[in-house]
């Protein structure tokens, strides 16, 4: 059966009535037969601990409509706008899908596209974000994934489409700040209330003291003497936040530091990440039977016992 397939790339952290949106608006915008979710894993595009178990994630991508979902391992996941949609897209081109279809504050695909032209000439400054390399354009932050969708979509010959964002949808960012501060949630019974950097920081801390700079220097997105200020941070402060804030610099965002403890913590070698620098597999978390008809012949990895 030749189905018609899209592609949303998303992390669900935590899944939320604005996914739910998501899910509905693509499969009525793409009439595609099979909807395929891409979902970070364990850790998110940030660097942030998920909310919920990949098992979650997928049992509640299901019910909402998805036909197939996929993982976005934690060393893909939590990286940079261009590296995130690099590696999802990866993986889904591998499926050989039609469409990929994404939120955008545009909403507008000629002139996503047009961005996506002058990234190509724009002569980037890597201590600088993406929006402030191409500041006179003013590009919605939101945007700057759409972005990269876009420019990884047209390596594979896959068509991109967008759906307008909708503000009546509680943010993910909102959801998770007013669950910690005990308001009920939608959906908060899969909430993991330990999954955060605050639980995890006295791991984090005990091995940055225990291990000298030129251990952690070989760590993925160790670079720039940032060793030595994290070693030190951990020396000072006990709890997460203070260290968190402490180690924020110009060249190192909030989101910076997040992925590079996230990679400590996890002992990813920068030699690991070069040798793994693509992400053509596919590892299935879970499917319908529609889901499960399309991967009939196709090569992925599954966690399902024989």
């Amino acid at each position: 059966m030749n189905m018609k397939t899209c592609g949303i790339i998303t992390e669900y952290n935590p899944f939320h009535q604005g996914h739910i949106y998501h899910i509905k608006k693509t499969k009525e915008l793409t009439h595609c037969d099979c909807l395929i979710a891409i979902v970070s894993n364990h850790f998110t595009q940030r660097g942030l601990f998920s909310l919920l178990t990949m098992q979650d994630k997928t049992k509640l991508a299901l019910e909402a409509g998805c036909n197939l979902v996929i993982e976005l391992p934690p060393c893909y996941a939590a990286q940079s706008a261009d590296y995130f949609a690099k590696y999802a897209v990866e993986s889904l081109s591998q499926l050989h899908i039609d469409q990929i279809c994404f939120g955008s504050e545009t909403n507008n695909i000629s002139t996503l596209k047009e961005y996506s032209k002058q990234m190509e000439s724009t002569q980037v400054v890597p201590s600088l974000s993406m929006n402030q390399n191409l500041y006179t354009k003013n590009i919605h932050p939101k945007d700057i994934l759409g972005i990269q969708y876009i420019k990884q979509c047209e390596k594979y010959g896959i068509t991109p489409c967008t759906i307008a964002r909708n503000d009546s949808f509680k943010s993910a960012t909102q959801t998770r700040k007013e669950y910690f501060d005990g308001i009920s949630q939608f959906n908060d019974a899969y909430f993991n209330k330990n999954q955060t950097w605050d639980t995890n920081y006295p791991y984090l801390r005990k091995f940055l003291l225990l291990s000298d700079t030129n251990t952690l220097s070989t760590y993925f997105l160790v670079n720039e003497g940032i060793e030595y200020r994290l070693k030190e941070n951990a020396k000072k402060y006990q709890k997460w936040q203070d260290f968190l804030m402490a180690s924020i610099s110009k060249t190192y965002t909030k989101a910076r530091i997040q992925r590079t403890c996230m990679f400590i913590l996890l002992q990813i070698t920068k030699a690991q990440m070069q040798e793994n620098n693509h992400f053509n597999q596919v590892i299935v978390s879970g499917f319908d039977s529609v889901g499960q008809e399309f991967l009939k012949g196709k090569q992925v990895i599954t966690k399902f016992k024989e």
